[in-house]
């Protein structure tokens, strides 16, 4: 089942349980109301891999790419199969730190609610998701600390969000002062703090600041996520496909059954261009070319001005075979 339809599901029950001021539970018939006025992008697995190559791509470009971003609507729901990131967690993942934690399990789907004014710089982002031990009629996981962004600001981060920060993807940077400096400036375009729902739900449980601590940590590194995807959407060029999904068919027996009506929505799934791209370099004579390789170029993102485009993945050193020997006439 789609998150989104969890989320659906949920408040159909608090509707008929009356407990729509509960304070967990009362959070589902808002998010899907605010869920019915938005377009539902629905990204596959190779579209999410492609977005987590961008966040591990140089963050200089991907700052400079947010610079020129408007968000093309006022309100935006995004989510994905957390298996289509099986790189990032690859990447961050060693047999002394394992990312699978007892109490913060991972999610089998996962997903925000992106919405923002009208010239679609400032806004906010509220994030859900679904454990991998997940239950009928179990409620989807909504965090209560959402991120409070404007993309022309430059906020103060608390020591404590940006430690997240250079635990996983700084690392990657850790030699490369500018490129660190870049990546941190991304984080400082927003202040993460407990949205209206979260203050309600953290203050009626009494929850004490280590387990809050533990709200920062789920969603303060997913926050690059959102403008990587913004960026797949909004590339000048076409890395996407885009098939929408209408489901009055299967919702007239769900209504008769007295169900909750699935949304429509739009899927998203990479652009799969069949030309090779095959790059060959001259090289002079006398040159002691290593043995032929053929690898994969990850997608990367592009930017020239005001325009940002995807590179797909392609691969290097396909075509024919280079001779050692060269015969030279004098």
């Amino acid at each position: 089942m789609y998150l989104m339809d969890s989320i659906v599901d949920i408040s159909n029950e608090v509707h008929k349980r009356r407990s729509e001021k509960h304070p967990v539970m009362g959070v589902f018939p808002d998010l899907e109301n605010r869920l019915k006025g938005c377009p539902r992008f629905l990204f596959d697995e190779s579209s999410i891999h492609t977005a987590v190559e961008l966040t591990l791509g140089r963050p200089k470009v991907l700052r400079q790419a947010m610079q020129f971003l408007r968000i093309p609507y006022t309100k935006l729901w995004i989510e994905w199969p957390e298996a289509g990131r099986k790189k990032l967690r690859d990447t961050f993942t060693s047999r002394d730190d394992p990312i699978d934690y007892p109490d913060r399990p991972l999610p089998t789907r996962l997903g925000f609610l992106l919405e923002t004014d009208e010239e679609g710089r400032k806004g906010q982002v509220t994030w859900a998701w679904t454990n991998h031990f997940i239950r009928e009629h179990e409620p989807p996981n909504v965090c209560p600390i959402g991120a409070f962004f404007d993309l022309d600001g430059n906020y103060d981060q608390v020591d404590t969000n940006v430690n997240f920060l250079k635990a996983n993807l700084a690392s990657l940077w850790k030699d490369n002062m500018l490129q660190t400096e870049a990546l941190k400036s991304i984080w400082r375009t927003a202040v993460h703090k407990q949205n209206y729902w979260g203050q309600k739900f953290i203050s009626h449980y009494k929850y004490p600041k280590h387990l809050i601590q533990n709200f920062y940590a789920d969603v303060y590194g997913e926050y690059i996520m959102v403008w990587a995807c913004l960026l797949l959407l909004t590339s000048s060029r076409k890395i996407l496909d885009y098939t929408p999904v209408e489901r009055s068919k299967l919702n007239k027996p769900r209504v008769q059954k007295g169900k909750a009506p699935l949304l429509d929505h739009t899927m998203v799934n990479l652009h799969i261009n069949k030309e090779i791209q095959i790059h060959q370099k001259g090289v002079p004579l006398g040159f002691e070319r290593k043995s032929p390789r053929i690898h994969m170029v990850s997608s990367y993102l592009g930017v020239r001005g005001d325009k940002h485009w995807i590179v797909q993945p392609y691969w290097r050193g396909q075509g024919e075979m280079i001779s050692r020997h060269v015969k030279v006439k004098l």
